[in-house]
């Protein structure tokens, strides 16, 4: 009878630091996406719709920012919002109080306090440190545009608006959240 073949001893695996004996695991690094600091933001209009369509474009908007390539969209699970809703001027202060969001997106004619109420406490309250705001309104009259810039808006779109219009423009605020990150001039296109 022949003997079983001699199977060679394995190597023992190169020491690793510290006290175990086994080597660490290597693991592929999973894909980073850029994404940009958390934001928070409040949407304050009556209309249920339009607020949930608001939030929607400043939730591509924040994705985008945060992507590096825009032509491919970052994954739909890396969040960038915390968000917030009120259908009326005062709950939306009540709830400004506690959130104290980075931006304000609004309607300008609410119940309670209005839009340009709404600014002005903001204005008032936290002064420089006040959050950017955006309104989103049916207010298509110079006058109002130029009251609400004057209080301190950061921009003014008007309803109806295109979808791609306040995408970019709140990209380019969670690009570079500074006061001159919203291009104001752009925002307004007058009345014929």
């Amino acid at each position: 009878m022949t003997p079983p073949p001699q199977v060679p001893p394995r190597p023992a695996p190169p020491p690793r630091a510290g006290n175990s004996k086994l080597a660490a695991p290597v693991v592929a690094p999973k894909p980073k996406v850029k994404v940009g600091a958390w934001k928070t933001i409040m949407v304050v209009d009556p209309d249920t719709d339009n607020r949930k369509r608001v939030i929607g474009l400043l939730r591509e908007a924040a994705l985008r920012a945060g992507s590096s390539d825009t032509a491919t969209p970052p994954p739909p699970d890396a969040r960038t919002l915390a968000v917030h809703e009120a259908d009326n001027g005062s709950a939306a202060w009540a709830l400004i109080e506690v959130v104290k969001p980075d931006l304000v997106v609004a309607e300008i004619l609410l119940e309670g306090l209005s839009g340009m109420q709404l600014l002005r406490r903001l204005r008032d309250r936290y002064g420089g440190e006040a959050p950017a705001t955006m309104f989103v309104t049916s207010m298509s009259n110079e006058v109002d545009r130029y009251w609400a810039l004057r209080n301190g808006a950061t921009a003014y779109v008007i309803k109806p608006f295109d979808d791609e219009f306040l995408r970019t423009r709140a990209t380019k605020f969670f690009e570079d959240r500074v006061d001159g990150g919203l291009d104001l001039d752009s925002n307004w296109i007058a009345d014929p």
